[in-house]
């Protein structure tokens, strides 16, 4: 989208959403009360609009979550509790949820909300002009764009990488943190990537120098791995101090050895008690078509592709804050020499720059849309399926390949 009225886009929305917050008493109730909704909790709880929880188990119902009550639909709905509901649940289950909803007389949009619309495009407007505070969804530094694997497809084209490829310095690191939350007041949550973050020999010290400084104004503090590296004791202390939660993409499917180093990693993890979510085995990825794509579309095709994609994943690299993190590496990992402007840099904003950065984190910027997106199949990406983590060699990476990234 492109800006017209800087810093009053959406304006309007924000009054209505104020008012919608109004009628429904400045409450937010969260329908699940499982890992998902202790998150979106902790978010909710810091602008003092959480109400409680709403879930199907009876125990819970009994017990309590987090310190916080925990209602039944029907008491709910019998005591005429009166608030925004938010769907805080795994994607499998949210449809059954919706429609549990729908079946109680409440209304979409209206009455309730999924977590993932509600955190990436509601409660950013909601809280700045709500709470004068600026929220974001999530946010990833990528450390080191060197892999331990070589997966065909990766969407940050890391195959592509030397291991002598030099990492962001540790400088830039803490530069980068520093840049964000002195303009951010409070995210879900904040990720450590790579490549493969456990590479990276700075890791101890910057989890250190965020956690100390900005733990307070996020939620979730993670890291992602491949699990292919088990940390060393530094970087699990650090982990442990800080309540680091260890996001592993489970790759077992494709790569069996993997099986066995999971366990050791989640053994590991266990013995210093540090938090992790092993993910489900990843079967299916999707080809993004960075290196075989050129559309040559002109502006209205690319602000429509980019409207549809609305990808969640920002990056901050010093000051540089860029809508799509993937644009931004591929762009890097394949010499493809694009996307030099996508970035709004947060050292440039005047005053607090708080309905700017957040109508740049929603969507919008001079041009409306990325370089990328003409290298890109966006939503569409979900019809090209591939296998997941499908590893490749050097050798195989074709050699027409690196002559287009040459060509551009």
């Amino acid at each position: 989208m492109k800006w017209t009225n800087k810093g009053h886009e959406l304006d309007s929305a924000g009054e209505q959403l104020c008012r919608l917050f109004h009628d429904k008493e400045k409450k937010l109730y969260i329908f699940g009360a499982g890992r998902i909704g202790r998150e979106v909790k902790a978010v909710f709880v810091k602008t003092g609009c959480f109400a409680g929880f709403l879930d199907n188990d009876e125990n819970k119902q009994r017990t309590g979550v987090d310190g916080a009550e925990v209602l039944s639909l029907q008491t709910y709905r019998e005591e005429q509790r009166n608030g925004l509901l938010v769907i805080a649940a795994d994607r499998k289950h949210i449809p059954a949820m919706e429609n549990q909803l729908l079946g109680a007389g409440l209304k979409k949009k209206q009455d309730f909300y999924t977590a993932t619309e509600f955190m990436e495009r509601i409660f950013p407007i909601l809280s700045v002009y709500e709470f004068g505070r600026l929220f974001v969804d999530i946010v990833q530094i990528c450390l080191t764009e060197r892999c331990s694997l070589k997966c065909k497809k990766c969407a940050h084209a890391c195959y592509a990488v030397d291991k002598s490829r030099a990492d962001m310095s540790l400088e830039t690191a803490k530069e980068s943190a520093d840049c964000l939350f002195g303009k951010i007041d409070l995210m879900r949550e904040f990720v450590l990537i790579g490549g493969e973050p456990f590479l990276y020999a700075g890791l101890p010290e910057i989890i250190s120098y965020i956690g100390e400084r900005y733990r307070d104004k996020m939620s979730v503090f993670s890291i992602t791995t491949n699990g292919t590296i088990l940390p060393c004791q530094a970087v699990l202390d650090a982990c442990k101090r800080y309540d680091v939660l260890i996001r592993i993409s489970n790759y077992s499917s494709a790569i069996e050895r993997l099986e066995e180093q999971y366990k050791k990693l989640l053994k590991r993890l266990e013995e210093s008690r540090i938090d992790y979510v092993l993910g489900d085995k990843e079967q299916r990825w999707v080809d993004y078509g960075f290196e075989s794509v050129d559309w040559g579309w002109q502006e209205a095709e690319l602000l429509k592709t980019f409207e549809r994609c609305k990808t969640p994943c920002r990056e901050i690299r010093g000051s540089r804050y860029y809508y799509c993190v993937m644009a931004r590496s591929v762009s890097e990992n394949l010499r493809m020499n694009l996307g030099d402007k996508d970035y709004l840099d947060l050292a440039r904003l005047e005053g607090d720059g708080k309905k700017l950065l957040m109508e740049f984190q929603m969507g919008y910027s001079e041009r409306g849309y990325l370089a990328m997106c003409n290298h890109c199949r966006g939503a569409d990406a979900v019809r090209y399926p591939i296998p997941a983590a499908e590893q490749i060699s050097c050798r195989q990476y074709s050699r027409n390949a690196w002559k287009r990234r040459e060509v551009r």
